[in-house]
């Protein structure tokens, strides 16, 4: 009897539903670098757009409505970049259709809503994730070693924001109907940020949210209190230039990352401690999703367990968000 090297595992098919910018510019680039995988399928409303997408950005794939890219049996995992008000229905069919899933953030728009996802996945005994893709990134393992091994000695608050320009009055962010605005977009990371450093849930939030003129927030800002005294000062928007810094206070120093949710390789992590910064970059050679990418791959071929699963992370986001959104309705 001959033994030979391991086979390789089985590249894994994935389905994208829609055509959204974030796939192009993000999910794709970050799933040729993981290696492992490939599109295979194209689900769209629209099928010439549907064919154009594919032909840039994943030639050979199949382009098909959403149903049929579930039920395509090469699909082994789905990316869900849908709009927000529709990531609870298509989440859940790929779930029952036996597929992976990776649903861009926020899962859901409500508690209710991620409670029954997350139940879905319990039911089909389904993979799920929720795309804060910076939990896997190296940069933030980096952050929560420094924080845990007392660098900045007792981690206090977080101050954090998130803003970006949406110029078109179409866009979809600026809908009630697919329950856009600030907080969902982009207020959800520092929020989540909190949770996964802190390793808490929060008690309390205050916060305040600005319209101008649109249906849903174009800015909101606020604070979330965790145990022991611990907060995250936080800023969210639609209408200013890019800007996702944030800084960890603790008592003996802090820490700063030009980007914490999606480093790219001139992003870096500043230590300062005293009148010392030392400051690194960490993995951002690599597009940001490409470590959730390869774990999705590791978890499905049996290499590794699942982390940071929709199951245990979601739903806390959820929540806290949804303290927010409250209390910004209270100061209206």
């Amino acid at each position: 009897m001959t033994t030979g090297a391991a086979a390789e595992p089985p590249a894994v098919g994935w389905a994208i539903l829609g055509t959204a910018n974030i796939a192009r510019a993000a999910f794709v680039p970050a799933l040729r670098r993981a290696g492992g995988g490939s599109v295979v399928a194209i689900g769209t409303r629209d099928p010439e757009r549907g064919r154009q997408f594919a032909a840039r950005e994943a030639p050979g794939a199949r382009v098909g409505t959403y149903a049929e890219a579930l039920a395509d049996e090469a699909v082994r995992a789905v990316y869900v970049p849908l709009p927000n008000h529709l990531h609870r229905e298509w989440a859940i069919r790929a779930l029952e259709a036996g597929r992976a899933v990776l649903c861009e953030k926020p899962l859901g728009t409500t508690v209710d809503e991620v409670e029954a996802i997350i139940a879905a996945a319990g039911r089909t005994k389904g993979l799920l994730w929720e795309a804060f893709v910076f939990s896997f990134h190296p940069q933030t393992d980096r952050l929560r070693a420094l924080v845990a091994e007392g660098a900045i000695g007792d981690p206090r608050e977080i101050l954090a924001g998130f803003h970006f320009r949406v110029r078109s009055p179409e866009n979809i962010r600026w809908s009630a109907a697919c329950r856009g605005g600030a907080l969902n977009d982009v207020g959800c990371y520092p929020i989540h940020l909190a949770r996964l450093l802190f390793d808490a849930e929060p008690e309390t939030a205050w916060a305040v949210r600005r319209h101008d003129g649109h249906e849903v927030e174009a800015e909101l800002q606020g604070m979330v209190r965790f145990p022991g005294g611990r907060r995250l000062l936080f800023t969210c928007g639609l209408e200013r230039a890019y800007d996702a810094e944030a800084r960890v206070l603790g008592t003996e120093g802090a820490v700063r990352l030009s980007n914490p949710y999606h480093p790219d390789a001139a992003d870096v992590v500043e230590l300062q401690r005293g009148s010392v910064l030392t400051r690194e970059r960490v993995g951002g050679d690599q597009p940001s999703f490409t470590p959730a990418i390869r774990h999705v791959h590791a978890v499905l071929a049996g290499e590794a367990a699942p982390a940071h699963g929709a199951a245990q992370d979601a739903l806390g986001t959820a929540r806290a968000m949804e303290m927010v959104r409250s209390a910004a309705a209270r100061g209206d």
